[in-house]
């Protein structure tokens, strides 16, 4: 065979190697729509703006952007998801653009890939200096994970129980919006989860208490919405949620959401976290 043969096949090869690399992507990825900041501080004209995801995976996502400027390879910082009502959760993370679609009307459709190894060393990093112990560290996650879900259907409340437990985080689950509301009386949850459709008080209203509470504000709010309507995003955005979901969801994917806003604890203790669930469900 001769070398161009030889060259072509190898192209051959890759192309399709990169065409199920992005299939496998898109067969990953999750519709959620939520903020993504995105900024690019080391180019040579260096921009941020502020857009829309469309798709999201275990490793990246795909935003929609008027911008013309984004080429595959180019390094980015991403905040996903992003909020302006509490900007102390975003915390950005580097970026590859992994492809870049012509979506019409002057929009493009930006895949980005996080480069999570690099951010896991510069954590390890900012441990090591700051002199911080393992016990210090499993100590403040274990305080700061609790999850509270309003859920009033069993089945897909046992499956969020489950999935989050043994990922570590404390789950508290009630049926009902007041219930609720006697939970966060007494405690500041990690992440706080409500369908906008629900019975006694939406969602949206329950994320508005919380964004005007001075001891809450700072809570992530992840909506959930079974109408999927475009307004219903719009709206729990503007109130303050970070994320809002299409429901019924897959239950890795909402394991993916939660660890996006409230990392899971460093030491996992499923069987204190469901005595400390147990105990607040009690109270009420």
């Amino acid at each position: 065979m001769s070398t161009t043969h030889i060259a072509s096949a190898e192209a051959s090869k890759s192309g399709a190697r990169d065409a199920n690399s992005v299939e496998r992507r898109r067969r990953k990825r999750a519709k959620i729509s939520a903020q993504v900041h995105v900024s690019a501080a080391n180019a040579p004209q260096p921009f941020e703006e502020i857009c829309k995801s469309v798709d999201v995976s275990r490793d990246g996502l795909l935003f929609m952007s008027a911008r013309a400027g984004y080429c595959k390879g180019q390094r980015l910082d991403v905040t996903f998801p992003y909020s302006t009502a509490a900007a102390a959760l975003n915390q950005p993370q580097t970026a590859e653009v992994v492809r870049v679609e012509d979506r019409g009307n002057g929009q493009h459709g930006v895949a980005v890939q996080f480069l999570v190894a690099k951010q896991e060393d510069a954590v390890k990093g900012a441990e090591a200096g700051s002199g911080a112990t393992s016990g210090a560290v499993g100590g403040q996650a274990k305080q700061q994970s609790i999850v509270l879900a309003v859920e009033a259907d069993r089945r897909t409340a046992d499956t969020m129980r489950n999935i989050l437990q043994n990922d570590g985080y404390t789950v508290v689950i009630v049926a009902t919006a007041q219930a609720a509301l006697e939970v966060l009386r007494t405690t500041v949850p990690a992440v706080f989860l409500a369908e906008v459709e629900a019975e006694d008080m939406s969602g949206q209203d329950l994320c508005l208490i919380i964004k005007r509470n001075d001891r809450l504000q700072r809570v992530p709010v992840i909506l959930l919405t079974r109408a999927a309507q475009p307004a219903d995003y719009a709206t729990s955005h503007q109130l303050g949620a970070v994320v809002c979901m299409a429901k019924p969801f897959k239950p890795e994917r909402l394991l993916h959401v939660v660890r996006l806003v409230a990392p899971p604890p460093q030491v996992k203790n499923v069987h204190g976290s469901r005595m400390q669930a147990n105990a607040i469900e009690r109270a009420l």
